[in-house]
């Protein structure tokens, strides 16, 4: 399996066209998350296809000031560069080797799984962990604690034996979906640190795939670099 890694602009607001901003208006909605969603699909267009790319904002903002926003993406597909975007792509064909260090990147989206009423429901690790204990000067902690093991934890299912005392953890937000509903939304943590490859095939494919949830969303996309 094999692909593309590309790094999309947004061209400037000044640049677009009446209905171009007509359009994002009309998928793109209120919502940051929303937005990129809306921008990105636009690079894989006409044919009806699930999605089968990843990507990660690189440059923060909304609205007019994320006009020049850059966007690395890693897709099946080659995506087709548009009124939106100018485009750099690359082959994309990943090869590690057991054994190998590695420095990592990951923006994800960590939750946690709770029964309610029988049934199983997804919440955010860092407020699901914040609510396990009254003690408000072991809140930040017990939230630090709990994403770090979510981290460690689920990395031995994408190939990873991470270094747990590498790890930096930075970013938490929390993004809303206004198009879903009025609750709808989900949380954004960023991860960094060095790895070792534990299972070279099963990480090539989460390389191309992305992990977690919230994939459409710019969360999943895990960019590693070799250590010389």
């Amino acid at each position: 399996m094999s692909g593309y890694f590309s790094r999309v602009q947004l061209r400037r607001r000044s640049e677009m066209l009446a209905g171009d901003r007509e359009w994002l208006a009309a998928h793109g909605r209120d919502g940051e998350a929303e937005l990129d969603h809306a921008l990105v699909w636009t690079l894989f267009p006409g044919d009806g296809q699930a999605r089968d790319f990843v990507f990660r904002r690189e440059q923060p903002g909304s609205g007019e000031s994320r006009s020049g926003a850059s966007y690395l993406l890693v897709s099946a597909r080659r995506p087709v560069e548009n009124g939106f975007f100018t485009v750099e792509c690359k082959p994309y064909d990943p090869h590690l080797a057991a054994g190998e260090r590695l420095c990592f990147d990951l923006r994800a989206n960590p939750v946690v799984s709770r029964k309610q009423d029988g049934k199983a429901h997804r919440h955010d690790v860092l407020m699901d962990a914040k609510k396990q204990t009254a003690d408000s000067a072991l809140k930040k902690e017990q939230m630090d604690r709990a994403a770090l093991e979510w981290l460690v934890s689920r990395a031995s299912h994408w190939g990873l034996a991470v270094q747990a005392e590498t790890i930096r953890m930075d970013g938490y937000r929390q993004l809303a979906l206004p198009r879903k509903g009025r609750t709808a939304g989900f949380s954004v943590l960023d991860y960094g640190g060095l790895a070792t490859v534990a299972d070279a095939e099963l990480l090539r494919q989460v390389l191309m795939t992305g992990v977690g949830h919230a994939c459409g969303y710019g969360c999943g996309l895990l960019l590693v670099k070799r250590l010389r």
